[in-house]
């Protein structure tokens, strides 16, 4: 070969890797400075194949437009809010980090309901599942533990193992409890769920976590990568003292590594974290008032005085039926309600508070702690009693189903409201939730004969009722449509479900459920406990009363809900009838502690 031949072969390729690396430029520059969009535009979803190309085009469009708003708005609180590094700003924007594993995780504000951007309903017709309120000046509550001087400590826990909602009790648990500390509450990563499919979720992917970090000043919520990233070479066995690394060659990153989650991470957090011996069925988490000891004293003052009363632990409760503390009460008197077969405290003292890290693994068999299958309003108890009102309403306001998924629901309330019942009982319907599957409680595995028996002189032939259920098997329910019922489930509604994801439908269930204007539930399930619960925050809230036309303003103002039943295990059918205080097993139901009387501190 010639030498001038083998120049214009090097010339040629010399050219051809320039050009290269010149596009390459190009295109990272390109990149970079569209990164933002990109991260908008595309889904966070684990499954993208349910994308349609037109929808697809139409979320980039919805997502530039909120970005555009969100952009404007977060200039507007810049420009009104003065430069003070105490307080964390407001502004509703694409936040530092992304907690939600399924979903953008732009931030909005929690109050209201808006359903332009998921398909509908009208405001008017989204209106009726907004049981919570838009109180602003509880968003600068703190708590008196929170550290001043920038210090961060953090509040570590583990899932709980069970079904979605015991997920759920044990959630609220830990983020009361990370707010009564004045805790950084790191997320678990995002990790598969019982009875929630092949999916990796994580808690922001139902409730909008992203916005209560952002609104509240007494409230910070981490990943547990940001965690591990910003504690490195920090962390130290509580053991030995040594400082210690992540597992598998100090990886920060578990999200989708279910069993890599719970083998080596959930160990390795027990070992650098304090695990308080804290189990709710023997023992009440109370929170003093004060970093001051004399307020722990106090505390244990109060006990010791209830002790000596010589109390009936057991049969205690039945002085509370019908006859509740006033939320305003003495520490002891509230206190002494709120035993529920407890005799020990479990103080939040001095010891505690200065502890860098504290962990909750929520597992029943350890020798420490517990699992925390309990209703955070059963077991925190506050000293100050304005603190407690504040905690339920934060929990009512603040922690519900994200509002992708209360539109679902209002689509399929308002569908049911206007074209089924156009000519009936103005619109009315009642509704049941049926546990089935794998309940472990047999007792509560009734006949479809059984449930109509139990419900038949509170819901009349000829009544709408939609179903939530996880029963297959439709002739199941034939006893209950021989009886005259107009049956409805979820199914009939799928064209007004759209493509949400389907691990959603059981929480969607939840809240069409809670619009029943009869509602009949199943004793033990803490599914049917959160419709119980709703049903009780939409009789407080005046926001539309269950019972159309014919309002029980004094039933519910003593916390009582004379339209709801269980229809399984019949002694306690009427429970909602009355007041109960709360009692175990604090799982089989909920109580009025958790609605009644949250606003009576709230200035209108």
């Amino acid at each position: 070969m010639s030498r001038r031949a083998l120049y214009s072969r090097f010339h040629v390729a010399a050219a051809f890797i320039a050009g290269c690396c010149i596009g390459s430029l190009l295109l990272t520059a390109v990149h970079f400075s569209h990164l933002d969009n990109l991260q908008q535009i595309t889904a966070t979803s684990s499954d993208t194949s349910h994308h349609h190309p037109l929808k697809h085009h139409q979320h980039q469009q919805k997502q530039i437009q909120i970005q555009t708003a969100l952009s404007e708005k977060e200039a507007e609180v810049q420009e009104e809010t003065p430069s003070d590094p105490e307080k964390k700003s407001v502004a509703f924007s694409k936040p530092k980090q992304n907690i939600a594993a399924n979903h953008d995780n732009f931030v909005h504000a929690v109050a209201g309901l808006e359903c332009d951007n998921h398909g509908g309903p009208s405001a008017e017709a989204a209106q009726e599942m907004v049981y919570w309120r838009d109180l602003p000046q509880d968003n600068t509550w703190t708590s008196p533990f929170l550290k001043r001087d920038g210090t961060r400590q953090y509040l570590t826990f583990e899932p709980d193992g069970g079904g979605w909602n015991n997920i759920r009790m044990s959630m609220e648990t830990v983020l009361t409890m990370a707010l009564a500390m004045g805790r950084v509450l790191v997320v678990p990563p995002s990790q598969k769920m019982y009875l929630l499919g092949k999916t990796n979720f994580n808690f922001a992917d139902f409730f909008p976590l992203q916005e209560l970090a952002e609104e509240h000043e007494g409230l910070e919520i981490i990943t547990m990568e940001q965690f591990l990233e910003e504690t490195m070479g920090k962390l130290k066995d509580t053991t030995t003292q040594q400082i210690v690394y992540p597992p598998s060659n100090k990886r920060t990153k578990w999200d989708g590594d279910s069993n890599g989650i719970k083998r080596e991470l959930g160990p390795f957090l027990q070992s650098i974290a304090a695990n308080p011996n804290w189990d709710p069925r023997h023992c009440i988490a109370a929170f003093p008032q004060s970093k001051e000891h004399r307020d722990v004293e106090a505390l244990e003052q109060a006990m010791r005085e209830i002790m000596k009363e010589g109390v009936d632990l057991k049969n205690l409760h039945n002085e509370y039926i019908n006859h509740p503390t006033p939320v305003d009460a003495s520490t002891k008197d509230r206190l002494r309600e709120f035993l529920a077969g407890r005799d020990k405290l479990c103080i939040y003292d001095e010891s505690l508070q200065n502890e860098y890290i504290i962990h909750f693994h929520g597992k029943a068999k350890k020798d420490v702690g517990g699992r925390l299958l309990v209703h955070f309003y059963a077991f925190l108890f506050f000293q100050d009693w304005t603190t407690d009102l504040w905690m339920k309403r934060f929990v009512r306001d603040h922690v519900r189903y994200i509002d992708e998924i209360q539109c679902a629901a209002a689509r399929i309330v308002s569908a049911i409201r206007s074209t089924k019942l156009k000519t009936s009982d103005n619109g009315q319907f009642d509704s049941f939730h049926i546990r089935r599957g794998d309940f472990q409680y047999k007792s509560t595995r009734v006949s479809g004969e059984e449930i109509v028996a139990a419900a038949k002189d509170e819901i009349p032939a000829g009544r709408i009722v939609y179903i939530g259920t996880d029963e297959r098997n439709k002739k199941f329910f034939k006893p209950l449509q021989e009886h005259g019922w107009e049956l409805l489930f979820l199914d009939d509604f799928m064209d007004h479900v759209g493509d949400i994801n389907p691990n959603y439908y059981g929480m969607i269930d939840q809240l069409v459920a809670s619009r029943g204007h009869t509602f009949f539930g199943c004793w033990f399930s803490t599914f049917t406990g959160y419709i119980v619960r709703l049903r009780g925050y939409h009789t407080q809230t005046n926001v539309l009363d269950i019972v159309d036309g014919s309002p029980e303003p004094i039933a519910y103002q003593e916390g009582r809900l004379p339209h709801s039943y269980y229809y399984a295990m019949l002694e306690n059918k009427n429970k909602l009838h009355d007041y109960w205080p709360i009692k175990q097993a604090f799982y089989a139901r909920e109580f009025p502690a958790s609605w009644w009387r949250l606003d009576f501190d709230v200035s209108d």
